[in-house]
């Protein structure tokens, strides 16, 4: 690989890494409660600080492709939560 080649994979990689960090945090307004969301803010912050000063391309994939997974989570779950939390015989006990 060329320097430039590099350099733009690693541009591509940051791109990448900021819209999923965004998407994660916009995700975790979806969630029902405010304990949720805060946990789901907690653990972006921490997974994509203790991976920032990542360098091998296949651990960075790798990270990334568990952040895609982990968005397609917190979605699924703030989707399913919200249902669940919205049905009053849930509260019921």
């Amino acid at each position: 690989m060329t320097p430039s080649t590099v350099i733009n994979a690693n541009a591509v990689a940051r791109t990448k890494a900021l819209s999923l960090y965004r998407q994660l945090m916009r995700g975790s307004k979806k969630m029902p409660t405010t304990d949720r969301k805060e946990f789901v803010r907690f653990k972006t912050r921490t997974e994509f600080r203790e991976n920032m000063h990542l360098t091998d391309p296949e651990k960075i994939d790798f990270h990334l492709r568990l952040a895609e997974f982990n968005l397609d989570t917190v979605l699924a779950q703030a989707e399913h939560l919200s249902t669940l939390f919205a049905d009053p015989r849930y509260h019921k006990t």
